[in-house]
């Protein structure tokens, strides 16, 4: 587990699928991702949002970089993935905590000699209600709250879940990409 903190809040990410376990408010020790162990805290989807072929919950990441306030983790393909699915990635996912924001940050890079499919997904368990615009959820308890904001995704709240998710894209060979998500607590 790979800890980062700041004067308000402090994230532990899991090496295993690189998901953001805890969010835990400094102040008043309140986890904004639950209070249990067993919680999936915020998980992350690729290439597909299917549980079946998500290699981001299957293979091993890898820290590559950790300061206080952030910490990067990388997936690169295996031998064993390409045999299912017969691409070269290099996929970086990056927590940084900005003031009273988690920014979340995904890198995708097609090092394969030809076009890759992929969609990309965010899950983020919640206890709350949310009211949703274009590019934003936000989502009030009694006492917190979190805005969950991106250009990058689309967002969508049911069953106390928020979703962000891509639609199926197409990565040239050679090239890379970035993705944004915005966590802003109260």
């Amino acid at each position: 587990m790979q800890t980062i903190d700041n004067s308000l809040f402090q994230v532990s990410v899991d090496e295993n699928g690189a998901r953001m376990a805890h969010l835990v408010s400094e102040a008043d020790n309140y986890d904004y991702l639950g209070e249990k162990e067993t919680e999936e805290g915020m998980a992350i989807a690729f290439p597909v949002i299917d549980q079946d072929n998500n290699w981001a919950s299957k293979l091993p990441w890898t820290v590559v970089d950790k300061g206080d306030t952030r910490v990067s983790l990388t997936l690169i393909d295996t031998p064993e993935s390409y045999k299912s699915f017969p691409y070269h990635f290099e996929v970086m996912t990056t927590y940084a905590l900005e003031g009273n924001q988690v920014k979340v940050s995904f890198y995708l890079k097609n090092s394969s000699h030809k076009e890759l499919p992929f969609s990309l997904g965010f899950v983020l368990p919640t206890p709350w209600q949310g009211e949703s615009s274009i590019n934003k959820i936000s989502l009030n308890g009694e006492d917190h709250g979190i805005d969950v904001a991106s250009t990058d995704f689309k967002l969508s709240e049911e069953n106390g879940k928020v979703t962000a998710f891509t639609d199926e894209l197409n990565l040239e060979a050679g090239q890379s990409r970035n993705f944004e998500l915005t966590l802003t607590l109260k």
